[in-house]
C-alpha cells in the first residue's frame, strides 16, 4: 500500500498578551468539551480548492477575534531563536461546539517575547462561507529549523501544509499550500535515530473501520510515503496517534480511544504494527501529549492521575491536566504535577527547547471562556510535584488568546 505525496513551505502568527487571570468556576455543559470526530455531521465533498491564507486576521471583518463563539484545539512550536508559534481553530456560530461549528478556520499567532505578548498573523480558511472548514492544526520546527504549519479540511479530510524558512520574523514568507496526506496528521512527526521522519495519520476507511498509517519521509519532507498501516474498529473512536521511538529501537504508538489510551508497537521501523491494545494507560476520551526529553526521559501530559479510572471521577473528566515523567520508557511514571485543575481544560501540546524549558499549551472552556493558555516548566519541576512548584507553574501561565473579545 504505497503512495507518495509532495510537500511545502509554511507558517503563521497572531496577537494579544496578558498573564492568566484567576481561575473561574463555570458550570459547563458536558457537550461543550466532550470531543467528537470533527467530520461527524459534515457532508462529504470532493471539493479540493486550495485554502485561502488571510494575513493580519484581526484587521478583517470576518476573522476578528470579537466574532468568535468557540475556540480551541491548540498546538505550539518554538523556533531555535525562541520565537513561539501557536495555532488553534475558531468558529463563529453561537451555541455550537467547535467540532460541529460550520465555517471554522485556523488561526496562527506568534510571540517574540516568551509568550508575554502575541500577534495573530494568519488565518487559514478553505472556502470562507462554503461547506468546508479548517481544523486540527499543528506547527512543527523541523531539524533544519524550517517551520511547518499543518492543518486539515472537513469533507475531503486531507492534511495540508505551508512552510517558512524565515521563522524568526513575525511575518515570514509562506510557501503555497499543498496537500501532504489523506487523513488527519494532528501530532508532531517522530524523528527516528536513522534520520527518517515518521508521521502517524488516522483516517476513517468505512463506517466501521478506521486505518492508522505510518508515513515516512527520507528526503526531509519533500515526499511522504505510506510505510505501514493497521485497522481499528471505529467504535473505539481512535484519534490523534503519537509516536515514540523507544531506547530498544521499537516504535511505540499511543492512540486516543473511547477506552483510554491504546498502544501499538512496531519492531521493524513502522512497517508492521501489533493490534491496538486498550487501555494501555487509563484516560478519558481526550487528547494527551507525550514526547522524549533531552535527558532521555519521557514526558506525558494527560487528565488525572496515572492510574485513575475516568469512570470513577464522573462525566466532567476534562480537568486536572497533569504532567508525568518516565525514566524507563513508559513502564513506570512519576507522581504527577498538576498543570491546570479546572473543569474544561483540554488538548495539551508542547515542545522542549534547547535550554531545557518545556513550553505547554492547552485550551479552557472552548465555547464559553474560549481561552488558549500556555505555561513553562522543567523536568525537575514535574519530578518535584510540590505545592510550591504547582504555584510557580501556575504563575507562569500566559493568555495566548481569548475568543469573543476585542483586539
Amino acid at each position: 500500500m504505497k503512495h507518495t505525496l509532495t510537500l511545502l513551505t509554511a507558517l503563521l502568527l497572531a496577537p494579544l498578551a496578558a498573564i492568566h487571570a484567576a481561575d473561574k468556576t463555570e458550570k459547563p455543559g458536558i457537550a461543550k468539551f466532550e470531543g467528537i470526530d470533527p467530520n461527524e455531521g459534515t457532508a462529504a465533498t470532493s471539493k479540493d480548492t486550495p485554502p485561502r491564507l488571510i494575513p493580519n486576521p484581526g484587521s478583517t471583518k470576518d476573522y476578528a477575534r470579537v466574532k468568535r463563539t468557540c475556540t480551541g484545539v491548540p498546538s505550539i512550536a518554538v523556533s531555535r531563536g525562541g520565537r513561539i508559534w501557536a495555532m488553534w481553530y475558531s468558529g463563529t456560530t453561537p451555541g455550537e461546539i467547535i467540532e460541529r461549528c460550520p465555517n471554522a478556520y485556523v488561526v496562527v499567532s506568534t510571540s517574540g517575547d516568551g509568550g508575554r505578548t502575541w500577534k495573530e498573523v494568519l488565518a487559514i480558511d478553505p472556502d470562507g462561507a462554503g461547506p468546508l472548514k479548517a481544523f486540527d492544526p499543528q506547527p512543527w520546527v523541523d531539524p533544519d529549523g524550517k517551520l511547518w504549519i499543518i492543518w486539515h479540511h472537513t469533507g475531503v479530510k486531507h492534511a495540508w501544509a505551508i512552510t517558512a524558512d524565515d521563522v524568526e520574523r513575525e511575518n515570514p514568507s509562506w510557501s503555497e499550500p499543498r496537500q501532504i496526506a489523506k487523513g488527519v496528521m494532528m501530532n508532531k512527526p517522530a524523528l527516528l535515530s536513522n534520520g527518517d521522519w515518521l508521521l502517524p495519520v488516522c483516517d476513517r476507511k468505512t463506517e466501521k473501520i478506521s486505518v492508522i498509517q505510518s508515513l515516512v519521509s527520507r528526503d526531509r519532507g519533500k515526499t511522504f510515503t505510506v510505510k505501514g498501516a493497521f485497522e481499528v474498529s471505529y467504535d473505539l473512536k481512535p484519534f490523534e496517534p503519537m509516536l515514540i521511538e523507544r531506547k530498544d529501537g521499537s516504535l511505540w504508538m499511543l492512540v486516543r480511544t473511547a477506552q483510554g489510551i491504546g498502544e501499538s508497537v512496531s519492531t521493524d521501523g513502522g512497517t508492521s504494527w501489533s493490534p491496538l491494545k486498550t487501555q494501555a494507560i487509563k484516560h478519558t476520551a481526550a487528547r494527551f501529549f507525550i514526547t522524549r526529553l533531552q535527558s532521555g526521559s519521557l514526558l506525558l501530559v494527560k487528565h488525572s492521575g496515572i492510574d485513575v479510572d475516568p469512570a470513577s471521577v464522573g462525566k466532567l473528566q476534562r480537568r486536572d491536566l497533569t504532567a508525568f515523567i518516565s525514566k524507563d520508557d513508559g513502564k513506570t511514571w512519576s507522581g504527577g504535577l498538576v498543570i491546570d485543575d479546572r473543569i474544561g481544560c483540554s488538548y495539551p501540546d508542547g515542545q522542549q527547547t534547547a535550554d531545557g524549558t518545556i513550553h505547554l499549551i492547552w485550551d479552557f472552556m472552548r465555547s464559553q471562556s474560549q481561552e488558549i493558555v500556555m505555561t513553562t516548566f522543567r523536568e525537575e519541576d514535574v519530578l518535584a510535584t510540590s505545592a510550591e512548584t504547582i504555584a510557580r507553574v501556575k504563575s507562569n501561565r500566559r493568555l495566548v488568546s481569548k475568543g469573543g473579545t476585542p483586539e
